[in-house]
């Protein structure tokens, strides 16, 4: 009888698909999803596993099938010797946060506290701190256990089925078999979280992209998390032209072992034009992980709103001329809460031992933000009109924030084509029946 409330929970956003599966199950235990995954092969039923719910795509609703809920288990044990977190994929971003942090832990958690661990670090994971935390989140994916096509449970890491170790490492959801608990390394708390922001009005964008161009080639930054958002001003006024209500707000933050040096990595900053030519400026603010969560990125802010949702990306070394070729299409977007947002200094490398592709310095995403279904077209046609402005600049695209309602080929490019190919191996070899689902348009 409550089906519908099921099948809507299955997504965290508003974006509610039209496609409906046979079962959900709401796993509890390792065993529950053994049992689930057996019954389903049995009846030659396809598997889509859901933990947050948070992907825009809706991946765990297909039609037909059985949906295996794993975001009830939620249990994490964390080895402070070692620095390990062991986790469920049911837990959450702010949940590891706060008992890492009891530990004097920290990890790169998303910058949404209600994200769902699984998937996204599976997926690449861009979280607080990435420039010292490897870049993405999955390169700290120390080991994981699974559930395979066949029911049987492995452990994959570097030493026990490391080609699954690889797979998981990046494969995000596409992935052919069910992760029940993760090994993630953790990393030191910092002692100081600080972070200098500076708002200019969006035709002023030369400047910040030239002058942060400017600092980092003269000074050291790579330590600082580099986030610049192109945005509808939230206090314009209704009447404002799209010249008047958009903005440039960039911020710098800075996880240092203490305050004296957070002010010293944010100090190249406050000395330059941004400081200088900025309409508004917030310089050496002092946070804890709860307040960025409040501040960035929180559900009153259009980037964590519960809305509808359709976002694309590139990963790219040209972060400053991605903006400026979208810059002219966010003035023309069709409501307040689109926006585009580049994170640098990711330094990103290509590793043997992750199917996460590629090696980038900046990541850009466009997001297309809206409420009612009847808009529904507009906003996918903005977005899709998009692609060939930022895609030119890209050299791999981010799995987890792809439309690939749409544009299934998306998902393909985002792995090299030697790892795309990779994974069609390995997912005959483990899931030979097809049991699992691929990713949306590829099953």
């Amino acid at each position: 009888a409550d089906y519908e409330l099921w099948r809507q929970s299955m997504v965290w956003h508003r974006s509610k698909p039209d496609r409906y599966p046979q079962i959900i199950v709401q796993a509890k235990s390792e065993q529950d999803v053994i049992e689930a995954v057996g019954y389903a092969a049995r009846n030659k039923l396809k598997i889509s596993v859901r933990s947050g719910g948070h992907n825009s795509n809706g991946p765990s609703l297909r039609d037909g099938g059985v949906v295996i809920d794993v975001s009830s288990m939620d249990e994490i044990r964390i080895d402070a010797k070692s620095r390990i977190a062991s986790i469920q994929p049911g837990v959450r971003s702010e949940h590891l946060m706060a008992v890492a942090r009891a530990q004097g832990l920290s990890f790169p958690v998303p910058h949404c506290p209600s994200v769902g661990l699984s998937g996204f670090t599976m997926g690449g994971g861009i979280g607080w701190n990435y420039p010292q935390c490897g870049g993405v989140s999955t390169f700290s994916i120390m080991a994981a256990e699974i559930v395979t096509a066949d029911g049987r449970r492995l452990l994959a890491s570097p030493e026990q089925n490391a080609d699954l170790y690889w797979a998981v490492r990046g494969a995000g959801p596409g992935f052919f078999g069910v992760v029940t608990r993760l090994f993630l390394q953790l990393y030191p708390l910092p002692g100081a979280i600080m972070a200098s922001s500076y708002i200019f009005a969006l035709d002023r964008l030369e400047t910040v992209t030239s002058t942060l161009a400017k600092i980092r080639d003269e000074h050291d930054v790579r330590r600082v998390e580099l986030i610049v958002l192109l945005m509808h001003h939230p206090e314009a006024p209704a009447d404002a032209s799209p010249e008047q209500s958009k903005i440039c707000f960039f911020t710098a933050f800075a996880f240092e072992e203490s305050e004296a040096e957070a002010t010293a990595m944010l100090k190249p900053f406050a000395d330059s034009a941004l400081a200088q030519q900025c309409l508004v400026k917030m310089e050496n603010q002092r946070f804890s992980y709860e307040e960025l969560y409040e501040r960035f990125f929180g559900l009153d802010d259009s980037a964590g709103k519960m809305a509808r949702y359709a976002v694309d990306n590139v990963l790219t070394n040209e972060g400053g001329r991605t903006l400026h070729a979208l810059a002219e299409h966010l003035r023309a977007a069709p409501g307040k809460d689109c926006h585009v947002l580049a994170s640098f200094n990711m330094g990103l490398e290509q590793k043997a031992d992750a199917c996460f592709s590629w090696a980038a310095d900046c990541f850009v995403g466009c997001y297309a933000i809206w409420d009612a279904a009847a808009d529904d077209p507009v906003f996918f046609d903005w977005l899709a009109r998009s692609l060939p402005m930022m895609d030119p600049f890209a050299v791999g695209h981010y799995v987890n924030e792809v439309e690939g309602r749409g544009h299934p080929e998306r998902f393909r490019q985002c792995f090299s084509a030697a790892n795309w190919a990779r994974l069609q191996e390995l997912r005959a070899t483990h899931d030979p029946q097809g049991v699992f689902h691929h990713y949306l348009g590829h099953s």
